[in-house]
């Protein structure tokens, strides 16, 4: 795992001087402490920070082919390296590292621009084709590493963070309003846009290719969303388990100490039971708990650690850890509020003391139908066939006078959220599920000045909506999966652990995200997912002769803080100081009296207004961490 960075400038050489290149590999050095080689040849400049996991010796990059003519940078790692190693050779190839790196460029040697599709692993790589004056750069499937880039003219600029390409001589600084419009509706910024203008990421399962004849992107893979009715559940159970066992066993490669993130939770604990049967070692686990018991999980985590005799540590985040968010959120890279990412950062710095890699659950709740909300979405459903007066006249008002309640989980507030305010249809409740500041209170909420700057940099578009409108039946569990992996997941999930973990030169490997083991689930008939208001069933049967009922039959808890009563106590002097500013940024975009009436509402709890909170205090502390304003 490694930070990137480059630039390539058709028209001038050097492209960059050894000072500029230095100041952008600093920028990301956090994500390869371990050093930093550079290169610049004629037109193309190329910066390198390195964690080293594989090969710690000899791999190095730039990594070239035998004759200098191709040179590859790469972010992640190939799990199928030996594989394609020992196929490369066959075929003539020279190799003169064992570093799984060295595959890319022979693979891009003897396939062309179809050497991405042979890759099996989590990846952001660039290479330099001297020969065609090409640069090509790929990201992975899921999105699990980053990938941003800029153009101007005949000059390419990338980087795995977006603050790369701040101190690069092009310097994007200005505030994309259409970005931050996303931001403010679902707490991050979706793909292809990044928060600065003029400054891209790269989609998930995407291709670039820059050279003389300008710049072209191409999709090289995509998840079908197929059912195959002839599955039935012993065959959904049995395959699933073969390829998850699989890819677990492909990701426990490493030449440093590797670990296991373990939440209490199904997935990890299937991870970590896998891990266990397939090694002598003992196990070393990482958990991550509050001192409010309704949202700790720490029981659960120490229950599989003991069953398969795992070393285990814990660690207690507090409201007063959050003296650390400011650099957190620096660390975010652009506005970023999943508060999750406060657990992450902290779980990910106490994995860092003992090991250098670490496997995570990630994926499992998408790929295999694991949310309360493919629940709520079903029914969603059903309460359409209500009839509209009693749901909006009647029903809706009076769930909505329910107050909140401290705790995790409260079936009231879970009635509430799912009826009030009234919605139009059942993907639409979904996408609200999923919003912060929802699309209907924009008017309301946006100033003049903010509603004005989105019309003139162009159409809003919601990511998401456009996401279901690929479906006939967009209220289906399986439309619901497979928006969430083309936009949640790459959107919020990966960039949590990968910022947060990256922060610690820490690196994450998420077995769920194999993509032949997604294939098959994406098979799976819906039907097979949710049971009695469950989830997870084709996992659960695939690992019932592993996994103990306290866990598998536990409702879903998720990865969340308890921000809701930190906003109400410890927080609260500091939410006030912070985003009721006379000079603060949020109230630029925000007006002051909704922000106002939020926070009444929420120290009434008349109303649970924390993710919106969190979004605003998230967003001004990036704003004043990266100097920049909110408006033109």
């Amino acid at each position: 795992m490694c930070g990137i960075c480059g630039i390539v400038d058709l028209d001038n050489s050097p492209p960059v001087t050894r000072e500029e290149l230095s100041a952008m590999c600093k920028t990301i050095e956090h994500r390869g402490p371990d050093g930093t080689r550079q290169m610049i040849r004629n037109s193309v400049a190329f910066g390198h920070t390195r964690l080293s996991v594989i090969d710690k010796e000899t791999g190095w990059q730039p990594i070239s082919n035998e004759d200098g003519s191709v040179f590859v940078i790469l972010n992640g790692e190939i799990y199928n390296f030996a594989v394609l190693r020992t196929e490369l050779i066959r075929s003539g190839h020279k190799f003169s590292t064992a570093s799984d790196t060295e595959v890319i460029v022979h693979a891009y040697e003897q396939y062309g621009l179809k050497f991405v599709e042979h890759l099996d692993g989590m990846f952001a790589l660039a290479i330099w084709d001297q020969a065609r004056k090409r640069l090509v750069l790929a990201r992975d499937r899921f999105g699990k590493k980053p990938l941003f880039y800029a153009q101007s003219a005949n000059r390419l600029s990338f980087a795995s963070e977006a603050k790369t390409l701040l101190v690069a001589r092009d310097n994007y600084r200005e505030v994309n309003p259409l970005a931050l419009c996303s931001y403010l509706t679902y707490g991050y910024v979706p793909e292809p846009m990044s928060i600065f203008d003029g400054i891209l990421k790269l989609p998930p399962a995407n291709l670039l290719v820059f050279d003389d004849s300008g710049l072209t992107i191409q999709q090289y893979w995509e998840l079908t969303p197929t059912t195959d009715s002839s599955i039935t559940p012993h065959e959904a159970a049995f395959e699933t388990r073969r390829l998850m066992d699989k890819a677990i066993a492909s990701r426990l490669i490493s030449d440093v100490p590797l670990g296991f993130f373990l939440s209490g939770g199904l997935d990890s604990s299937i991870i970590v039971g896998s891990a266990a049967r397939s090694t002598s070692s003992q196990l070393k686990t990482f958990s991550i708990g509050f001192e409010e018991d309704s949202f700790s999980e720490l029981e659960y985590a120490r229950l599989i650690a003991k069953k398969f005799d795992t070393d285990h540590q814990e660690f207690i985040v507090t409201a007063n850890n959050l003296d650390d968010l400011e650099m957190i959120i620096r660390f975010a890279d652009e506005p970023f509020a999943d508060s999750s990412m406060i657990p992450m950062y902290y779980l990910a710095r106490k994995t860092r003391e003992h090991v250098t890699v670490a496997l995570s659950g990630d994926g499992g709740d998408e790929i295999f139908g694991g949310y309360d909300r493919y629940i709520g979405l079903g029914l969603a459903r059903r309460y359409q066939r209500v009839p509209k007066f009693i749901r909006s006249g009647l029903l809706s008002p009076l769930l909505g006078m329910i107050r909140e309640s401290p705790e995790k989980r409260n079936n009231l507030r879970r009635l509430k959220r799912l009826v009030h305010p009234p919605f139009d249809s059942a993907e639409q409740l979904y996408m609200r599920w999923m919003q912060q500041f929802i699309v209907q209170s924009h008017e309301r909420a946006f100033t003049s000045d903010f509603k004005a700057n989105i019309q003139t940099n162009g159409v809003w578009n919601d990511h998401m909506a456009i996401a279901f409108r690929r479906f006939d039946n967009p209220t289906l569990v399986k439309s619901a999966q497979w928006v969430d992996l083309t936009t949640y997941l790459p959107g919020d999930l990966m960039v949590k652990t990968d910022r947060m973990s990256m922060a610690h030169g820490l690196e994450v490997r998420s077995p769920f995200l194999d993509h032949h083991l997604a294939e098959f689930a994406e098979r799976i008939p819906a039907e097979q997912s949710i049971k009695s208001m469950s989830g997870k069933q084709t996992l659960k049967r695939a690992y019932s002769d592993l996994i103990p009922e306290e866990i598998s039959k536990r409702p879903k808890s998720g990865f969340t803080m308890p921000i809701k009563e930190w906003i109400n106590g410890q927080m609260k002097d500091f939410t006030h100081e912070l985003i009721m500013a006379g000079d603060s940024e949020v109230s630029k975009v925000i007006n002051r009296g909704f922000i106002s009436g939020m926070l009444e509402q929420h120290h009434t709890r008349k109303h649970d207004h924390s993710a919106r909170i969190w979004n605003l205090i998230c967003l001004e502390i990036w704003a004043k961490t990266f100097k920049v304003s909110l408006t033109p």
